[in-house]
């Protein structure tokens, strides 16, 4: 995963970056069905993922775990609260991550995305969607379709 900074790294990153204004990351609400879309969450998480980096917060910091508490509402934030007391002092930005995608995202998700690619042609309405756009949603499925064990 990108993003792991050293601390010299960091404090020199953290420097350079200084002037740069970036837009804070949404908040996740859990009764919002947008965050139900692995790719969706997936796309939010590289978001905070590069907001920490540009603030010079390793992931691994106690600091990055609370920021993701602060970005939550709903159930998502009582599961984040239940993580804390649970894990206690093993607790990380990592594990919450995984611990979130478990309670967000459907277990049937990769059920969907191996029918798509069985299904997969490089005609879509009748017409040839061209090499390239065919082999960029190939690799693009292929990416979601990759456990967390690289499988």
């Amino acid at each position: 995963m990108t993003g792991i900074l050293t601390p010299e790294t960091s404090s020199k990153i953290c420097k350079r970056k200084k002037g740069i204004q970036i837009d804070a990351p949404e908040n996740l609400s859990s009764g919002d069905k947008k965050w139900r879309d692995s790719q969706y969450l997936d796309t939010s998480v590289q978001a905070i993922l590069r907001r920490l980096s540009m603030k010079g917060i390793m992931l691994e910091s106690k600091e990055a775990l609370d920021f993701i508490g602060f970005k939550l509402q709903g159930s998502a934030l009582t599961t984040y609260n239940h993580h804390l007391i649970k894990e206690k002092y093993k607790a990380s930005f990592f594990s919450f991550m995984l611990v979130l995608w478990e309670f967000l995202i459907p277990s049937t998700s990769k059920d969907l995305l191996w029918k798509e690619w069985e299904a997969v042609s490089p005609h879509k309405d009748r017409q040839h969607m061209g090499i390239k756009t065919f082999a960029n949603w190939l690799e693009e499925l292929q990416i979601k379709l990759i456990d967390k064990d690289g499988n």
